[in-house]
């Protein structure tokens, strides 16, 4: 019965394999570039002719299936590995002329073990099967997966073995390497020889083999890699704190740590790498910092003396416990506990206002005071209302807290109370009680507060659009507030860059600013006495955070840019001196290869500026044609130049795409009168905007396809996405991720809706504007949509429901309409699950491919028909 079981399955094997070979519809590609590194003696284990615990004896084959390398991205000259004394390189393969690799055992040894690589490069989705024919044992690995094996030597007087992978590559550089043993008692040449074949139908330079690992933009390189978080500086300005988290496939675990190094030399003092620590901070005035960790089982606050490396444990069982800030004089800290309501076990749930539908709005944040002499605590808050630590005053005495109601009668629909508390007396003496709230800390005298918030606060102090504009509310401004006689400036309301984050010197009594202007984050200066503006230039396009020394002129910042991860930096206040300090992710992406990028703008109908950028293939030709992807957001923010992020625009080139991203009009970052257009527009504006920049830019670009236009965006965008298919149909396909068909039914549903509605929306109601909710919802004019469209949506997502796809869906179904429709499992408004996002974001890949390339092959891959 065995007999006839192994002489059917080489049957199938060969029949298999003569397929492969004969199909006239197949054409072959001999593989006539390896590297090698070897050939390398290796030995049996020690005691291997012993029985192991499971009564298996160690065989020669063993020593090719024992991983004692893994091969990552192998470079000719490159060093592999070093063995006894040996040093093994990556050279170049010596091959026949029928290319076969010939491999030279180790002189007297018994085993022998070899290793291979080569790159392919292919420019679509594309199916191959892989041949591998040698005597000798190996496997074949495909990006580090292995894919085929043959673990037994043909005998010399038989013909060589094949074994064939199937493989179902996508576009770009896939790494081929194999690893092959050599046994001397076996005999036998020791040589292989490799193929491809694909279909006769696609052109054989759609596959490139290689020896070099330089490729384009990755999924693998947007999700993985050691990213940096934050970086800050010590209070001297002696000593940087670097915070990374690195990314592991397959399943895309995380390792958070951070480091401390000395910022002129770059020494490493202090790394909590593999110690699973978190909410780590400076310790002002001390080279010491705070971090909480898990230790015996229970999460406590540690403070480490960076000078003598000794721990203290400042809080035991930090159980419900949320943030905690140092006071500026490192005597004591302010840390919050979270007290969570009496648990309904009714299966009723009472809702009494739109918060309580969010599952943590009746827990509540009171706040409470640790003294470091002695490390006892005082209750500084209590009661229903949660309050929130804003600032500690500089000498100690006092704090800002700020408190939250509803008020459901006036936008934004809350007050804020703002209050100052009395540390020794617990007095608190409220400092404003108004609709419109912000963020607030003390200047470096503690005798005025800055305030950062919308326009609309302190009675509009901020505004600077004529009185009959609605101000968007989103476009953040900062203020001076007079502590003595309630007397507001705003700083900012001629200042075009919407404010971000902010921080009161007390070095040289400037404030420092990081800023959204247009598509850049940068750092500006800000002199209080002489209403002065400084750029400080930053190295990066992106600025995503920023800290200052207390008593040192320096400035730590961190940040990416167009086409290159995160790095940090450090100048003085001024913004000279600029140095890099860190570049973490230099090896990783020293081998990507990206493609031009340029601003492109254009003017609208009333002739006001819409910016824009292009990213092109990095091997773009002006001499060909090339389909297009036009991304924009549409809403109330500007799509930033950052690297990476979930619609990565340099993985969108890397696919062969011109990728043009356009700023319509209401994004904040542009000016006051810019953002205000977002209000009450709803599209109306911005579709029109959309249409005719990217009619424009197709006809100052030709080598753009005005044939395969794609457009795409999310969230706002993905309803910017649905409403322009049903006002044109110059675009070939269309994707809209989390995006809204019925502008009421996210208004009610979405657990933000009527909050972000109450500046988008401000004032206007689906019983007050029906040209609004009506006039604007995609789902209205669902009939008018001719192009393909596909809806992608987390099917947990609070902030805009799914039913907002659905209901797209179901009426474009029902229209007889080119419509798809993914679920993401679990998913919110992003989806983050490590492999749910790959999948994912190669859905949107294929289906681009399908539309805009005519290659449905990796999109009926993915989802392959179904009878149902």
């Amino acid at each position: 019965m065995k007999k006839v079981i192994f002489l059917s399955l080489l049957l199938l094997f060969s029949i298999s394999f003569l397929k492969a070979e004969t199909d006239t519809s197949n054409q072959k590609i001999s593989i006539n570039q390896w590297l090698i590194a070897g050939s390398a003696s290796v030995k049996m284990p020690a005691f291997s002719q012993r029985n192991s615990v499971k009564g298996k004896k160690f065989k020669a084959v063993d020593l090719l299936k024992f991983q004692s390398k893994k091969i990552i991205a192998p470079l000719e000259g490159d060093t592999f590995l070093i063995n006894t004394n040996h040093i093994y390189q990556w050279k170049a393969a010596r091959l026949s002329k029928s290319d076969y690799v010939n491999i030279k055992p180790v002189k007297g040894a018994v085993y022998n073990k070899a290793w291979l690589a080569t790159y392919l490069t292919v420019n679509r989705f594309i199916k191959i099967d892989f041949k591998t024919e040698t005597r000798q044992c190996f496997e074949l690995y495909v990006d580090g997966v292995k894919k085929v094996s043959k673990y037994t030597v043909t005998d010399e007087k038989k013909k060589a073995d094949t074994k064939i992978a199937s493989l179902n590559l996508e576009k770009g550089t896939h790494l081929i390497s194999i690893k092959t043993l050599y046994n001397a008692d076996k005999k036998g040449v020791w040589k292989l020889i490799a193929s491809m074949y694909f279909n006769r139908n696609i052109p054989k330079e759609t596959v490139t083999v290689t020896t070099h690992p330089s490729h384009f933009m990755d999924i693998d390189h947007l999700m993985n890699g050691k990213h940096l978080q934050d970086a800050s500086v010590s209070f001297n300005g002696k000593l940087i704190m670097l915070r990374y988290s690195k990314v592991y496939p397959p399943n895309g675990k995380t390792e958070s740590w951070f480091e401390i190094r000395d910022r002129e030399h770059n020494k490493l003092i202090y790394s909590s790498e593999f110690a699973k620590v978190n909410n780590v901070q400076w310790v002002p005035g001390k080279e010491a910092v705070s971090f909480k960790a898990k230790a015996g089982g229970i999460d406590k606050l540690f403070l480490l003396n960076l000078k003598t490396m000794n721990k203290t444990v400042l809080l035991y069982n930090l159980k419900n416990t949320g943030y905690y800030q140092w006071s500026p004089t490192g005597n004591f800290m302010v840390y919050s506990i979270n007290e969570k309501p009496v648990k309904n076990k009714s299966g009723l749930i009472h809702v009494v206002n739109m918060m309580d539908r969010w599952p943590w709005w009746r827990s509540r944040g009171q706040l409470y005071k640790l003294n470091i002499s002695d490390l006892t605590t005082e209750r500084l808050t209590y009661g229903y209302l949660s309050s929130e630590l804003q600032d500690i005053r500089h000498d100690g005495k006092k704090i800002l807290i700020s408190q939250s109601i509803p008020n459901f009668l006036e936008r934004p629909y809350t007050r804020q109370i703002m209050i100052e508390l009395d540390l020794s007396s617990l007095k608190a003496d409220t400092i404003w009680n108004q609709d419109f709230g912000g963020r607030a800390q003390y200047s470096p005298d503690d005798k005025q507060l800055l305030v950062t918030g919308s326009s609309a606060m302190f009675n509009g102090a901020g505004v600077s659009v004529p009185m009959n504009v609605i101000p968007n509310d989103y476009d953040t401004q900062a203020y001076i507030y007079d502590l003595k006689n309630g007397d507001v400036s705003g700083i900012t309301k001629d200042f075009d860059p919407s404010i971000q984050d902010a921080e009161w010197n007390i070095t040289d009594n400037n404030i420092y600013f990081r800023v959204e202007e247009k598509s850049w984050s940068n750092l500006y200066q800000y002199n209080p006495k002489e209403n002065k503006w400084l750029n400080l230039h930053n190295k990066t396009d992106m600025v995503s955070g920023f800290k200052l020394a207390i008593n040192a002129p320096v400035i730590v910042y961190y940040g990416s840019s167009i086409q290159y991860p995160k790095t940090a930096w450090s100048c003085n206040l001024d913004g000279s001196n600029q140095k890099l300090l860190d570049d973490p992710e230099k090896d990783f992406f020293k081998n990507i290869t990206f493609g031009n990028t340029e601003n492109w703008s254009f003017k609208n109908v009333t002739g006001r500026t819409i910016e824009g950028r292009v990213y092109y293939p990095p091997d773009y030709d002006q001499n060909k044609k090339y389909p297009v992807i036009v991304y924009y957001y549409g809403g109330t923010s500007p799509t930033g130049r950052t690297f990476r992020g979930r619609y990565p625009k340099n993985l969108f080139a890397a696919q062969g795409y011109i990728v043009y991203v356009l700023q319509p009009s209401g994004a904040t970052g542009f000016g006051q009168e810019f953002s205000a257009l977002h209000v009450n527009n709803w599209g109306e504006t911005v579709a029109d905007e959309i249409i005719l920049g990217t009619k424009t830019f197709l006809k100052e670009h030709p080598s753009a396809n005005a044939k395969k236009v794609g457009c795409m965006g999310a969230s706002y965008g993905g309803f910017m996405t649905m409403l322009l298919t049903t006002r044109t149909n110059i675009f070939a396909t269309a994707i809209a991720h989390a995006g809204i068909s019925s502008i009421s039914s996210y208004w009610g549903e979405g657990y933000w809706g009527y909050l972000y509605s109450s500046v988008a929306s401000a004032n206007s109601f689906p019983w007050n504007n029906n040209k609004l909710y009506v006039g604007q919802s995609p789902l209205f004019h669902a009939d008018k949509v001719t192009t393909p469209l596909l809806l992608l949506h987390g099917n947990a997502d609070t902030n805009v429901p799914i039913g907002e796809s659905l209901q797209m869906y179901t009426a474009l179904k029902l229209l007889g309409k080119t419509v798809e429709l993914v679920e993401i499992e679990g998913q919110d408004h992003h989806i983050v699950d490590y492999k749910k996002r790959i999948l994912w974001q190669k859905t949107i890949l294929a289906w681009f491919d399908r539309w805009l390339k005519d290659q449905p092959e990796w999109w009926n891959k993915i989802y392959p028909k179904e009878d149902l």
